[in-house]
């Protein structure tokens, strides 16, 4: 199972994060209105990821990830720290997770086989800072984004683009 989970949905609002004087400025607090769970606020910060440092604006798609394993104050709306925040227009996914091989062959399978990878010779692949990665997918964490994916279970995909965590 993986360490992080996602919510999906439409920026509301932005504001600046204020709370602490020494960091006035540095994080952003997102308003979304998701399917699942409602009204949610999603805090974004330096140490947040976002592909291509793509600038967030009300009205937009995004799946947010954060971490399970992270403390979450009981307030309403819900409010998470997110670690990675990708732009999600109509037709579009993202998965966070540790990918591995399967035995039988040269597919990658998500930590609990909901998602199988099938990369191509289009499957664009690189690291956070833009550069390209030359190294074996198996066993690292991924962020793919992907367009289309099978019905089936799990569910198959051939993915664009795929960022890899190497740490």
């Amino acid at each position: 199972m993986s360490q992080y989970t996602s919510t999906s949905g439409t920026i509301l609002q932005i504001q600046w994060q204020n709370s602490a004087p020494a960091q006035a400025g540095c994080g952003l607090m997102l308003t979304l209105q998701t399917l699942d769970q409602g009204i949610v606020n999603i805090l974004v910060d330096g140490s947040t990821y976002i592909p291509d440092n793509h600038p967030l604006q009300t009205g937009e798609q995004i799946t947010c990830f954060y971490s399970l394993l992270a403390p979450v104050p009981l307030i309403y709306p819900p409010q998470y720290h997110a670690v990675v925040v990708v732009p999600t227009p109509a037709g579009t996914s993202a998965a966070l997770d540790t990918f591995n091989r399967l035995p039988s062959g040269n597919q990658l399978t998500n930590s609990d086989d909901t998602l199988r990878l099938n990369i191509s010779g289009t499957t664009k692949k690189i690291l956070p800072n833009g550069q390209p990665f030359g190294g074996v997918l198996s066993g690292k964490m991924l962020l793919v984004i992907y367009t289309a994916s099978t019905r089936s279970i799990p569910a198959q995909t051939s993915p664009e683009q795929i960022i890899v965590f190497c740490k």
